[in-house]
């Protein structure tokens, strides 16, 4: 049992024998937890001297095991058994909150009278330590007990083996180890595949990905766990708790240990503040604890990055170096040491390379001195087998080792870039080969700008993985679109991939779409100059070079107008294709664009976006391809008003109802909606429903809900709506608003659940529809509030709030952009405001992006004239700021 006296910032051991046996109850409670509390005050003071953290946690060990010897003396429970150390305990790596693991090691011989004796000890003393503010995870066992167990659970095994001697019998802890040393117990070979087995299962619980904005700092890939799978496997197989005897066996270079500290020793300081900060176990890395964390270990705002980006980026540099070794461990200790897949054949991809086992590895040594484009070739050959799943230890070495060759001179050499221009023209059926690139540092030496953004992270919960990450996501879904197993997910984006000849423009324009990031500016217009500056720089075609420069200075734009504008209006239409330089800029921007929403975040992409952008998509095409210009408005009015009553003549009906219906609504319907939706809307006018009227069904790109209200016009409707909408936890997606001549309202929401996804219960959308019903028919008793929760996670980020009015000659309305912080009854506030303002709302364009809403109105005043007069905007503009920051 270590002693704290040897750490001399630490309070005395003496003081709390003392003390403790002198106490007794309530006293002795008091004594013990305020020792507790100055070891943890004391090891505090030390950490932000900067104490060594391996230190530190050793420290903490030894103070706890003082705190357990000393109690379990005094409760008299050391007669037949002894007090075992295990799990982080056990290693002697104890975070300031972290459970307190414990085996109690019962002698076997021990009659019925003393165990029953010993229980009752053991329960006080247990409870004594949870009242003193110990999390004590324990389990009280023989050592046949956990033989038996240890032999089914390979956590329980785990356990075992790292397990260290606090106090009591010491002679039950030297039986239990000549158990669990036998060889019969968990072989090495059999211990490693267990491991391998949790360690996969874990990374795929965490999507595979260890460049989570919100990443759990143990067991994330790259974490504190993955370090710990090198640290069993060894103890178990070498008997070596000390991870520097690898360098002795041969499994690491001194260059690589000394990086595989350092990777350790900072995330343990990140757990470390992050323990003291919260005043509990917590291991995840949240956006409330990360400036703080930031703070506590010095990071500062700096370079057009926040401290809370520099801190994150260092951490993701520390994850990368973990996994990488990690995988170089296990696959060095499974070829040189378990001889496991030596049976598989060998097999030739060409002069320099072979396949074997799944990997791919270099025939020479020194083939990438011979030939040093075979630093890019070998990737080209990943990115075509699907059979190679990793890089041979050997060869991964080599790759690092020979990364310091990538540098200007090496870029210069047309026959480097020949071979990296091959790469990067290849229609790629696996990402593997960027993702390796990626990994081994290649892809950052060949392109500088690139390995800048390495590691960066953006702090909003609109992005989900640092911007390297979500680059390697964007090229995974852009390839994945080669593959005929997944022709059935975007066929568009097939379809566009299968006719595309050369794909370099995309790949180019995937990787240098946020490149320019962290950098202070417009990241599109910082990209696009980077982007051409390296297309020529390798010798690309000028119409290529033009392309992919475009493509990024554009990869918003094709997102934007189908979230923010009304596309359905030709006027719209034109305005994008007048942007759009040819069919295959467009088709590029379309295969991005989708690419790129998806990889930014698992729960942004939803079959309304979708839906939006292929209808601007073949919509543009359209244009683009039209020989004849477009119908004017009164011919658009006429030809949807003839598509109208022709659908209702066939039913046999008379349409003079429909006619007089539509001469009723007036014009500006006719052009408000889609004619299936009018269609849809007078059959629903025509049954003489009852005021007010709700019906729903599904959009007819069958990618949202459409909501479709008819109510007499009234004050405050807008509001109301949406905060009804809102309490039956509906995410609005775009509006509608129409009123006719008469002061009858029919508005048209599209909504999505809080999934993501159309309604399509009955049961639901009928419970909608009737409280819907009921909250319009009774707006004052019913509308007013929206009980849903704001997430605690939004108060840690601020959101600067934006109203920009726009005025322009090809609209009759008045354009409205809000900019602010996301929270629910945000959009029922808005409309307040509207009322008081005495605004009409027209049409409304809801976009969510993580903590902030960019909403677009179409308004006018209450006579359908813009808004232009400086004063009333002003005016507008502050009861808009007073609605959104209420």
């Amino acid at each position: 049992m270590a002693s704290p006296d040897k750490y001399n910032y630490l309070p005395k051991a003496a003081e709390l024998v003392k003390k403790s046996q002198s106490a007794e109850g309530v006293e002795r409670l008091k004594v013990y937890k305020n020792y507790l509390q100055a070891g943890l005050d004391a090891l505090t003071k030390q950490f932000q001297k900067g104490t060594s953290i391996i230190q530190l946690l050793r420290a903490r060990s030894a103070l706890m095991d003082h705190i357990l010897a000393t109690s379990w003396s005094q409760f008299a429970v050391n007669s037949y058994s002894a007090l075992i150390a295990v799990g982080g305990y056990g290693r002697e790596e104890l975070q300031p909150f972290s459970d307190i693991d414990i085996l109690v090691l019962l002698n076997e011989d021990s009659n019925d009278e003393s165990s029953q004796s010993q229980n009752l000890e053991l329960e006080a003393w247990l409870a004594f330590l949870w009242d003193i503010g110990l999390e004590v995870g324990h389990s009280v066992r023989t050592i046949a007990h956990c033989e038996a167990l240890a032999l089914e659970d390979i956590s329980v095994a785990t356990n075992l083996i790292e397990s260290r001697f606090i106090c009591g019998n010491r002679r039950l802890l030297r039986s239990l180890n000549e158990r669990i040393k036998q060889p019969s117990f968990w072989p090495s070979e059999k211990f490693f595949q267990a491991k391998v087995d949790e360690q996969v299962a874990r990374h795929i619980k965490f999507k595979e990905t260890s460049f989570n904005l919100e990443p759990n700092i143990k067991s994330n890939p790259g974490g504190l766990r993955d370090l710990q799978v090198i640290q069993w496997i060894t103890l178990k197989h070498f008997k070596s708790s000390s991870l520097h005897d690898l360098i002795k066996y041969g499994v690491f270079t001194r260059r690589e240990y000394r990086s595989l500290l350092n990777g350790q020793q900072f995330l343990h300081r990140v757990r470390f503040a992050l323990h003291v900060l919260t005043g509990k176990r917590e291991d995840r890395l949240l956006f409330e604890h990360q400036k703080k964390v930031a703070e506590w270990l010095g990071f500062e705002d700096h370079d057009n990055k926040l401290a809370v980006e520099h801190l994150m980026q260092r951490y993701y540099r520390a994850v990368m170096i973990i996994r990488n070794l990690n995988e170089l461990f296990l696959q060095i200790f499974e070829q040189e040491y378990l001889k496991l897949g030596q049976d598989a054949d060998f097999i030739d991809l060409d002069e320099d390379f072979y396949l074997h086992n799944q990997r791919i590895g270099i025939k020479e040594p020194d083939l990438f001195l011979r030939k040093p484009h075979a630093l890019i070739k070998i990737f080209r050959h990943i990115a075509l087998n699907p059979e190679i799943i990793q890089i041979e230890a050997k060869t991964m070495r080599k790759i690092r080792s020979s990364q310091q060759m990538v540098n200007r001179q090496y870029r210069r050499d047309p026959i480097n870039i020949s071979y990296f221009k091959e790469f990067l023209s290849t229609k790629q059926i696996t990402s593997r080969g960027f993702a390796l690139m990626k990994r081994t540092n290649i892809l950052g030496a060949m392109i500088p700008k690139f390995a800048q953004i390495e590691g960066q992270m953006q702090f909003d919960l609109f992005h989900a993985y640092t911007v390297d990450e979500h680059t390697l996501f964007l090229l995974r879904y852009i390839i994945r679109y080669n593959k005929s197993e997944f022709h059935h997910e975007f066929p568009l984006c097939r379809k566009i991939m299968k006719t595309l000849v050369d794909p370099t423009p995309l790949y180019l324009a995937a990787i240098f779409h946020d490149i320019g990031k962290g950098r202070g500016g417009d990241h599109s217009e910082l990209g696009a100059v980077d982007a051409l500056e390296y297309c020529n720089s390798i010798g690309l075609e000028k119409h290529i070079a033009e392309l992919v420069s475009w493509l990024v200075k554009n990869h918003l734009i094709m997102s934007l107008v189908a979230q923010r504008k009304d596309i359905s209006d030709p006027d719209v239409i034109e305005s994008f294709a007048s942007k759009i330089p040819s069919i295959l800029h467009l088709e590029l921007l379309y295969v991005l664009t989708v690419s790129d929403i998806r990889a930014t975040n698992p729960t942004l992409w939803n079959s309304w976006k979708e839906s939006l952008l292929k209808e601007l998509f073949l919509a543009t095409k359209h244009y683009l391809t039209q020989s004849t210009p477009r119908a004017n408005q009164n011919e658009m009015m006429e030809d949807t008003r003839q598509q109208v009553l022709e659908q209702f003549t066939k039913t046999g009906d008379s349409i003079e109802p429909v006619r007089e219906l539509l001469t009723e609504l007036g014009n500006d319907y006719l052009l408000r909606y889609h004619p299936e939706q009018i269609i849809w809307q007078t059959e629903q006018l025509l049954s003489q429903p009852e005021l007010p009227y709700v019906a729903i069904k599904n959009h007819r790109s069958q990618a949202g809900t459409e909501v479709f209200i008819a109510v007499e016009d009234q004050p405050d409707l807008f509001a109301a709506i949406t905060a009804l909408l809102s309490q039956n936890h509906l995410n609005i997606q775009a509006a509608t608003l129409f009123t006719s001549p008469k002061g009858l309202c029919l508005d048209t929401f599209i909504v999505l659940d809080e999934q993501g996804h159309p309604l399509s219960y009955e049961q639901r959308i009928q419970e909608i529809q009737d409280n819907l019903i009921d909250g319009l028919s009774d707006m004052e008793g019913r509308a007013g509030s929206v009980s849903r929760a704001v997430p605690t996670r939004l108060k840690y980020f601020t959101v600067k709030t934006r109203i920009k009015f726009i005025n322009d000659n090809t609209s009759p309305f008045t354009t409205l952009e809000i900019t602010a912080l996301d929270r629910p009854a945000l959009l029922a506030n808005i409309g307040q405001a509207f009322r008081d303002c005495d605004i009409e709302v027209h049409s409304a364009k809801i976009v969510t992006l993580g903590e902030r809403v960019e909403d677009t109105f179409t308004i006018s005043d209450r006579d359908n004239k813009p808004i232009t007069d400086e004063k009333r905007i002003e005016n507008i503009k502050h009861h808009l700021e007073q609605a959104i920051n209420a």
